[in-house]
């Protein structure tokens, strides 16, 4: 009969597994932007930006000005954003710039990052109720976001963190499922 000590532990040893594997599924995607194109995809008007052209982050460059009336600057956990809209995109593309945005943003009409849906943005709620609180806009629901500047590059910490939580759930996944049972049949042998 399974003790109920058991059923707990293997419950919290599942779920450990569930974290470290949401940990991977995280950092996947980040990958998968640094190892694409080096290339930006050319965007020139609102009518090429579609879910499934664009179902995930890709590197672009979109012509379009910004409309500075209407640009938000939030703060979160103490990093200072400025977002802001592109005329002829309506309400389907947000730009997110982590510069101060001056009177010569104005003669700026090239913009080159990261393009992704804008519901996969860290804190995109936050940032959809700060422009409908501070300009009554409404950031339409099938919006994209546009990280300026954000552009592909390897880095030691994503490979690294990646490789380190595949040893880890490697580990994890022999001492908790494998280990006992050889340690077990040894001692039956003996």
């Amino acid at each position: 009969m399974i003790s109920v000590v058991r059923v707990f532990l293997i419950i919290l040893k599942l779920f450990m597994m569930f974290v470290v594997t949401a940990m991977i599924m995280f950092q996947i995607p980040e990958l998968q932007y640094d190892f694409g194109t080096k290339e930006p995809l050319c965007i020139k008007s609102v009518d090429e930006l579609s879910i499934d052209r664009f179902p995930q982050s890709t590197f672009v460059s979109i012509q379009g000005k910004g409309d500075f009336a209407k640009a938000a600057t939030l703060a979160k956990y103490g990093v200072q954003y400025t977002y802001f809209l592109l005329d002829g995109f309506d309400n389907k593309l947000v730009v997110r710039t982590h510069e101060a945005v001056g009177k010569e943003w104005e003669n700026i009409d090239f913009h080159i990052g990261r393009l992704r849906p804008f519901d996969q943005m860290p804190f995109s709620r936050s940032i959809r109720a700060g422009f409908r609180k501070l300009y009554d806009v409404g950031v339409d629901q099938d919006a994209f976001f546009l990280a300026r500047d954000d552009v592909p590059r390897l880095s030691g910490w994503s490979i690294g963190a990646v490789s380190l939580v595949s040893i880890l759930w490697c580990l994890m996944a022999y001492f908790f499922f494998v280990h006992g049972r050889v340690t077990a049949k040894r001692v039956k042998k003996v």
